[in-house]
C-alpha cells in the first residue's frame, strides 16, 4: 500500500499540530462536559505488547485513541512513529498486512525508535488475526506496540491470546481492556465536581479503599464513610435521575447538558451501528429485533430461551442463545443464572437478563417496540412509572456489581456470568444478585420503593446476611444493611 494513502489518516506526520484539528478531538474539546477514561493510566505504551480495547458502540473508544495520540505528540514522540488506521476501510487481512508492512519498512528508513500502531475497529476485517500474527512473526522484538479497538469481543480477546509472547504476559501487563460507559461515581465527578470533592475527601476515589468499603456492605456491615455520605443524598439522587436517562454515554450526556433532551438522531445512530455489527457477523436484523423486544419487555423478570423463541415464532431452539451470546459480546446485555443453596450455578434454569446501560436500554426499547416514536419522550414516560424506574435501577445495580466483581479480582478472562447470579428460597423469595468472590457469596437485593416492610427482607434473612439497596431508606440490622441506591453506587 502506498504511504501517501496511509498518510491521509495520519496528518501529524506532516504537521504535528494537525492533531488538534481532528474531528473527534475538536468534538471532545468543544463538549460542555468531558470525560477522560481512567484506563489510559493502565496502558503503558513503551512495551512490546498488543492491547485490545473493547466496548459498546459510541462509548468513546476512537476519542480515547485520539486523546492518546495527542498525549504522545505532546510528549514529543516522533510523529512518524505513530500510525492510526480506521479498519472499517479495509476489506481483507491481506490488505491489512500490506498496510502494516508498508508502514514498517517506510518508518524504519527514517527511525529506529518504538512505533505505536492504533488499529480502530479491527473486527471489521474478517480474519484480521492472520495479518497481525504474520506481521509480528516477521518483525518480533523490534519495538512495536499495537493497540486494537473493537465494538465486540467475538474474536478479539481470544485471537490476541493466540499471539504468544506479544500480549504482555512476559511483562506482567493486563492487556485486554474493556471501556464501558462511565459508572455512576464517575458521572457524579463529571457532572458535579464540587460534590465529588466531598466523596474524594472520604478516599472513595481510591479503588482499594472503595473495594474494602464495598465488601463491608456486602457482609451487611456499616462502612465508616457511609454516615458522612448521607447528607449528600438529595443532590446525588438528582444526578442519578439524569444518569438513568443518559447512561453516561457522552454524546447523550452533552446533548442533555445543553438542551435537557436527546435528539432522535442519536438514538437512531446507536441502533443503526448495532444492526451493522449484527449483520457483519452473519445474523438477521429482524430476529435480533424480536429477541431484543422480548428482553426489554421482560426487564428484571426471569425468562427461558424457549419462551423467547416461542413468543417470537423462532423455530430453532438454539437460535435464541446464539443471538444472546452475540449481544453479550457486543456489550449490550448481561445474563444472570440462578445459583443453588450450595452456591453452584443452575444454568438450565430461567435466566435474568438486563441491558447494561440506561441509554442503550432506552434506544433499544424505542427501536424494538415503537420505531416511529420519539425515543427521548418514550424514555421520560418510561421513567415516570415507579415500577419501570425500579426495573432500570435493578439493571444499573447489576452492571455496577459486575464491575465490582472485576475490581475485586481483575482478570483478562473475566465473565460476568461466572461471578454474578440470583438466588431463591425454597418458597420462591428472591435475592436479585449474588456476587461470588473467593468461594463466598454476597447477597444484594434491590427494593426501590417508597416504603420497605419486613417482608422485603425475607430472602436476605433466609440467606443470613447482605445488603438491601433502597430508594431512600438507611437502616442497620445485625448482618443486614439497608442503603439508598445513590450512595451504594459510589462504593463501586
Amino acid at each position: 500500500m502506498e504511504i501517501s494513502k496511509i498518510a491521509v489518516q495520519n496528518p501529524w506526520w506532516a504537521n504535528k499540530d494537525s492533531i488538534s484539528e481532528d474531528p473527534k478531538l475538536k468534538e471532545y474539546q468543544n463538549a460542555t462536559v468531558k470525560w477522560k477514561p481512567r484506563i489510559i493510566k493502565y496502558m503503558p505504551l513503551d512495551r512490546d505488547v498488543i492491547y485490545s480495547v473493547r466496548g459498546p458502540r459510541q462509548v468513546g473508544k476512537t476519542t480515547l485513541v485520539k486523546i492518546t495520540i495527542k498525549d504522545l505528540l505532546d510528549k514529543n514522540t516522533n510523529p512518524i512513529n505513530i500510525l492510526y488506521y480506521a479498519c472499517d476501510l479495509i476489506r481483507t487481512p491481506e490488505i491489512l498486512h500490506e498496510l502494516l508492512e508498508s508502514y514498517y519498512k517506510w518508518n524504519r528508513t527514517l527511525s529506529k525508535d518504538r512505533i505505536i500502531i492504533f488499529l480502530d475497529e479491527i473486527s471489521a476485517i474478517p480474519g484480521w488475526q492472520t495479518a497481525i500474527k504474520r506481521f509480528i512473526d516477521q518483525y518480533t522484538n523490534t519495538k512495536i506496540t499495537i493497540y486494537l479497538t473493537s465494538s465486540h469481543s467475538l474474536d478479539i480477546e481470544h485471537s490476541t491470546e493466540r499471539l504468544p509472547g506479544r500480549t504482555g504476559e512476559k511483562e506482567g501487563i493486563s492487556t485486554h481492556k474493556i471501556l464501558l460507559p462511565m459508572k455512576f461515581g464517575e458521572y457524579v465527578a463529571m457532572r458535579n465536581p464540587g460534590l465529588y470533592t466531598k466523596v474524594q475527601s472520604l478516599k472513595l476515589d481510591d479503588q482499594k479503599i472503595r473495594s474494602a468499603e464495598f465488601l463491608l456492605l456486602a457482609r451487611g456491615e456499616l462502612p465508616k464513610t457511609l454516615n458522612a455520605l448521607l447528607p449528600l443524598m438529595s443532590e446525588l439522587d438528582k444526578i442519578l435521575d439524569e444518569y438513568l436517562i443518559t447512561g453516561g454515554i457522552m454524546f447523550a450526556v452533552n446533548s442533555f447538558a445543553n438542551s435537557h433532551q436527546i435528539p432522535q438522531t442519536l438514538y437512531e445512530l446507536y441502533t443503526r451501528q448495532l444492526m451493522g455489527d449484527i449483520s457483519r457477523v452473519g445474523r438477521d436484523e429482524r430476529t435480533a429485533k424480536q429477541i431484543i423486544s422480548s428482553i426489554v419487555s421482560r426487564a428484571g423478570s426471569r425468562v427461558s430461551w424457549r419462551n423467547i423463541a416461542k413468543e417470537n415464532d423462532i423455530p430453532s431452539a438454539p437460535t435464541v442463545p446464539q443471538y444472546i451470546s452475540i449481544l453479550q459480546s457486543m456489550f449490550i446485555l448481561d445474563v444472570f443464572h440462578k445459583i443453588d443453596d450450595k452456591l453452584q450455578p443452575k444454568n438450565p434454569s430461567d435466566k435474568k437478563i438486563h441491558i447494561i446501560n440506561p441509554f442503550i436500554f432506552h434506544a433499544l426499547r424505542s427501536w424494538s417496540l415503537n420505531p416511529a416514536g420519539d425515543s427521548f419522550k418514550a424514555a421520560i414516560t418510561f421513567l415516570g412509572a415507579s415500577e419501570n424506574k425500579s426495573k432500570l435501577i435493578e439493571g444499573v445495580v447489576g452492571d455496577h456489581l459486575a464491575r465490582a466483581a472485576y475490581n475485586l479480582k481483575p482478570t483478562d478472562l473475566f465473565d460476568v456470568s461466572d461471578h454474578i447470579y440470583y438466588w431463591q428460597t425454597s418458597k420462591g423469595h428472591e435475592i436479585d444478585y449474588m456476587l461470588k468472590h473467593e468461594n463466598k457469596a454476597y447477597a444484594f437485593d434491590v427494593c426501590y420503593q417508597n416504603r420497605i416492610t419486613s417482608t422485603d427482607y425475607i430472602a436476605l434473612r433466609k440467606f443470613g446476611k447482605g445488603c438491601l439497596i433502597s430508594k431512600t431508606q438507611f437502616k442497620t440490622d445485625p448482618k443486614i444493611i439497608t442503603i439508598p441506591i445513590s450512595l451504594f453506587l459510589l462504593y463501586i
